[in-house]
């Protein structure tokens, strides 16, 4: 039986620092019953609304400027990505982006385990935007401090010992961050063009900064639920399947998706994930929490398949879906691997 509506519940950081108890008994009711909620993230004035700005003026570049960024160099599945070439859950893409990452060395080509080639350099259009990557990198710095905060707050939220999550995140989380554009919809016809389709997110924790165009929604209480956006001060936030997981089902990894719209929406994820290496497990959180949602077993089956299965280590389950959504760097760069139906990165036989 569907459980009834919920509204994404909003939420300020800076209750965290005045209040830890009461805001992680807010943070807890938010991600267990809904798996979404919004945040005053509290970051330095003028940081978020330039990050969408900058944004907004690198997709306006010519498609020569854009390219020179070109994902399909980059054995680490990060740069530029035009307009159909990523896909979720099988569907094509309306959107057009850049995927960034940590950045470091980049990893040999042969490196095993998989999840060591997902290590590299990031690309940037120095010469047509100097002042895009030294904005993105100090946002991107930020959004990992507001994470930390988090995390510790769904320690607590959870009855978990100190620090018990952070073996998940050790040596150091594997964040990545997106600039997307999603062009209009061309026709009206076009209304209920999916921009991307249904999914859950397979890392820890996503942050999501966005302008004031709308499109995403989050399946909640049976139904498709809009998240409306609420201006540069306030971020979207929702669960990932490594949570869910590693609360044994607690915390809520909700589908969401984004519908086009009439006019083009910028948008900046970053996915506070753990370290690659990190196997997620069940921390076996405390029995005496209150369960506060209808039993929602039925429901996610509809989401998760045994092709679509989560794997216990994060790094391989991070390669498995940028490798299934990305196959021309695959075929480029990893020709020795392949993917099994089950998700698995083997060596390709010979």
């Amino acid at each position: 039986m569907a459980f009834a509506r919920r509204a994404i519940p909003l939420l300020d950081i800076a209750d965290w620092r005045a209040s830890p108890k009461r805001f992680a008994t807010q943070l807890r009711e938010a991600c267990h019953r809904v798996g979404f909620f919004t945040l005053r993230h509290g970051l330095p004035d003028g940081m978020a609304a330039g990050t969408l700005e900058s944004a907004r003026e690198f997709f306006a570049l010519d498609t020569e400027h854009k390219l020179r960024m070109d994902y399909r160099n980059s054995p680490a599945f990060r740069g530029y990505m035009p307009l159909g070439v990523e896909n979720t859950g099988g569907l094509t893409d309306l959107r057009e982006q850049v995927e960034l990452a940590a950045d470091g060395p980049p990893a040999r080509p042969d490196a095993w385990p998989p999840r060591e080639r997902l290590c590299g350099r990031n690309q940037w259009p120095d010469e047509a935007m100097p002042g895009l990557r030294p904005r993105i990198e100090a946002f991107a710095s930020h959004m990992s401090s507001l994470s930390e905060d988090l995390r510790t707050a769904l320690g607590l939220a959870l009855g978990l010992p100190a620090g018990q999550l952070d073996s998940l995140f050790e040596p150091e989380p594997h964040w990545q961050l997106k600039l997307t554009h999603y062009p209009p919809a061309v026709a009206a016809a076009d209304s209920e063009a999916i921009g991307v389709g249904a999914h859950t997110d397979s890392g820890f924790l996503t942050l999501l900064l966005q302008d004031d165009v709308g499109g995403l929604q989050a399946h909640t209480g049976g139904e498709w639920v809009d998240v409306p956006p609420a201006g540069p001060d306030v971020l979207v936030c929702n669960i990932g399947e490594c949570a869910q997981m590693a609360s044994g089902g607690y915390l809520l990894a909700t589908p969401h998706r984004v519908l086009s719209s009439a006019s083009s929406r910028i948008s900046v994820p970053y996915f506070f994930n753990p370290a690659l290496k990190a196997t997620v497990r069940n921390f076996a959180v405390s029995e005496s929490l209150p369960w506060e949602r209808d039993d929602q077993a039925a429901e996610q089956a509809r989401w998760r398949t045994s092709s679509n299965a989560q794997l216990p280590e994060y790094g391989a389950n991070a390669f498995k879906s940028l490798a299934r959504s990305h196959p021309v760097v695959m075929a480029t760069h990893h020709p020795d691997l392949e993917v099994l139906g089950d998700g698995r990165i083997v060596a390709r036989s010979p």
